[in-house]
């Protein structure tokens, strides 16, 4: 995942919790519904994935002695097609479950991508074409196309990444894929950008690669005049957007690099509108902004990172002026170009992820330290708190 650093937040969590890696202590207490929530935490020297099985997403408080332990930071979480997807914290290898009747997860197919070169199988590394076909990016230069419906599940090809040349020591890398590309039809789009080793030395530009899901082809790829792409959304009318994450905030702050922005492909499509292209300052009294995600009625949620509340200057490092608790989530009309901050959710560190489950937008806003997350149901301008995690959460999902 895209952490404009090679490495993760060290989470202060304190008390380890009570169950055993990859097993629930006991069944969950289910009710209309079957939804997934995972967390991650860590310490200095090891890093877990906390899985929930929870029967709604109404206020509660979540009880992890029923929860299951992942060892790893890339023991990762995925719902697709009623079936849950873990892969493994210490090999590059995707495991699919069912949930039974009492809310345990029952293993039932297993696939590795070693002999392709696979680091791992995070699946901010994947994308969900259809029931029976996802792509894992392996690395910079192909996707593994895989089945994730087969008994047992397997690998059917390979699809190459865009033929994008590097920058000098800025390289070209796709998207985070978990949050940073739309599947439209049989056309999935896909930001890249260039950056350096160290994710503080970014292209003033991105492209947008457009590919055939049908004969896993690319068709083309389109210029876009914002750093570091890697955020994309599409609200109802079928308009794609594609913005930043916060790290190119605090390079912009403290390293005067190029104004974070963000693009729109409209409806129908197949060129960068280049009169909706916005500067986030234009919209957010002169600050920067992060992460513009669809949310319901032609609006959408954008992080802000209020700068007045910081001091900081050019030595400073600015991935902890990101990562302080500045932010606020504003709520941005789509067509009009306006936003306003929402009321309800606490000063944050700005790394919120979203999941939009039946109609409402669940929003995950981690405390400035990722020991925590609120999960926060947004309705308009107002926002709710339902439940709170330990770690960093990043996933939400409705099995059934």
């Amino acid at each position: 995942m895209s952490m404009y650093r090679p490495i993760w937040p060290v989470l202060s969590v304190a008390a380890a919790l009570a169950c055993g890696s990859g097993s629930s202590s006991s069944n969950t207490d289910l009710g209309a519904g079957v939804y997934v929530v995972s967390s991650i935490v860590s310490t200095s020297d090891e890093s877990f994935s906390y899985v929930s099985v929870i029967g709604s997403l109404d206020a509660q408080t979540l009880d992890y002695r029923k929860a299951y332990e992942f060892p790893g930071i890339t023991s990762d979480l995925w719902v697709w097609n009623g079936k849950v997807y873990i892969a493994d914290g210490d090999a590059p290898v995707v495991h699919r479950y069912r949930v039974d009747a009492s809310g345990a997860l029952v293993e039932d197919s297993a696939l590795s991508f070693a002999s392709y070169g696979a680091a791992d199988a995070a699946f901010w590394n994947a994308i969900w074409v259809s029931p029976s076909k996802a792509y894992l990016a392996n690395g910079q230069g192909e996707y593994v196309i895989w089945d994730p419906s087969a008994t047992p599940m397997r690998i059917t090809g390979t699809m190459p990444h865009p033929d994008l040349a590097d920058r000098g020591i800025q390289k070209l890398r796709p998207a985070s894929t978990d949050r940073g590309v739309v599947l439209q039809g049989n056309r999935l789009y896909h930001p890249y950008h260039w950056v350096d080793a160290t994710y503080t030395s970014y292209s003033d530009d991105s492209r947008v690669a457009i590919y055939d899901t049908d004969t896993d082809t690319l068709i083309t790829t389109l210029e876009a005049p914002c750093p570091g792409l890697d955020i994309a959304t599409q609200d109802e009318a079928g308009n794609l957007y594609f913005s930043n994450w916060t790290g190119n905030v605090g390079l912009s702050l403290v390293h005067k690099g190029a104004t974070p922005c963000g693009v729109r492909i409209a409806a129908g499509a197949s060129t960068i509108d280049t009169r909706w292209t916005l500067p986030w300052p234009q919209i957010t009294d002169g600050r920067g902004a992060a992460a513009l995600r669809f949310s319901d009625d032609g609006h959408a949620l954008l992080s802000v990172f209020h700068a007045e509340r910081a001091q900081f200057d050019d030595t400073t490092d600015p991935f902890a002026l990101v990562g302080s608790a500045n932010w606020r989530l504003w709520r941005m009309d789509l067509s009009a170009r306006t936003a306003a901050p929402i009321d309800g959710i606490d000063w944050n560190s700005g790394a919120t992820y979203l999941s939009r489950i039946d109609d409402t937008s669940y929003v995950m806003v981690p405390a400035s330290n990722y020991a925590s997350t609120t999960i926060y149901a947004v309705t308009g301008d107002s926002a709710e708190a339902k439940f709170e995690t330990q770690g960093w959460a990043i996933r939400l999902f409705r099995v059934r």
